[in-house]
């Protein structure tokens, strides 16, 4: 099994996987697919728009995202299964945490809009067409429900691997001090490693990194960084991240029967030095080794 991992809006990145011989079996889109807040408008423009305006503006950054030759092309590829998560930009604006947004009457109302919008991206690359996406004059869905954590069963009996699709943005909140995802995913998270076969590969799909020397990462929300590794410790996990263009253990961990792993991926880097510099293939690739 072959499984494909990148961020941060993938054109070139999509025609690149697109072109990969074998293709992978699995794509895992981790946050910002498109950029609400940047690109000609600004975070200060989003908190003033009105639920209507703010949906048909992010259907149409995902749409651009969507329609782009590279992207819709990979999109097209039925063989391909593409899963996307949710990271900040794709939310609303850069650093946004949904839980307090939820919260302040004066942005509440665009929360609707941002669940209809990537619903129906969501939808769009479930049926491997691009066209099924909603058109400007089209209308939005505003009852549409955050589908928080989610997993997946992939592989088979004798390489079983699970993949669990985290949502890092709507119940974040204080900065991810006090939650990145909260306790109710945390839960349900700890609960299907816990319950899987020992020999299971767990495939943690997250907008941001664990650690790294900036920027925000896992090691904000002490008591659910301190969960994974325990998790980690008797578990095969391997954390697949976006968002920030490096990762980093702070420091070295115990030994144990196995270690948490992580490899993070932005498609926005795509020189030595983010926009300059060599031309870098920045997607990533894990392949599973088969067991007899």
């Amino acid at each position: 099994m072959r499984v494909a991992f990148t961020s941060c809006k993938q054109q070139p990145t999509g025609g690149q996987i697109a072109a990969a011989n074998p293709l992978p079996d699995h794509l895992l889109l981790l946050g910002d697919s498109a950029y609400y807040d940047a690109d000609g408008s600004s975070m200060s423009a989003v908190k003033a728009m009105g639920a209507d305006t703010f949906a048909r503006h992010a259907t149409g950054r995902l749409r651009d995202q969507l329609t782009q030759p590279q992207s819709a092309n990979l999109v097209r590829l039925r063989e391909l299964r593409i899963d996307p998560i949710r990271e900040d930009y794709d939310l609303l604006w850069n650093g946004a945490c949904g839980a307090q947004v939820g919260k302040q009457n004066s942005l509440k109302h665009l929360i609707p809009s941002t669940l209809a919008a990537f619903q129906a991206y969501r939808d769009a690359l479930d049926v491997h067409d691009p066209t099924t996406f909603p058109g400007p004059a089209d209308p939005w869905r505003s009852d549409i429900k955050e589908r928080g954590y989610r997993m997946i069963d992939v592989g088979d009996a004798a390489n079983p691997s699970r993949f669990h699709l985290t949502d890092g943005r709507s119940c974040k909140t204080g900065g991810g001090e006090a939650a990145v995802l909260g306790p109710a995913q945390m839960s349900k998270l700890a609960s299907s490693i816990f319950s899987s076969p020992t020999k299971t590969v767990h495939i943690v799909a997250s907008g941001s990194v664990f650690e790294a020397r900036h920027g925000e990462t896992r090691m904000s929300g002490q008591a659910e960084h301190d969960k994974m590794l325990e998790l980690a410790r008797d578990h095969r996990i391997l954390l697949l991240s976006g968002d920030v263009h490096e990762n980093r253990f702070a420091v070295p961990y115990p030994a144990a029967n196995w270690s948490l792993f992580e490899a993070t991926s932005s498609g926005a880097s795509l020189r030595t030095s983010v926009t300059v510099g060599a031309l870098r293939c920045n997607w990533g690739l894990w392949k599973s080794r088969r067991k007899p």
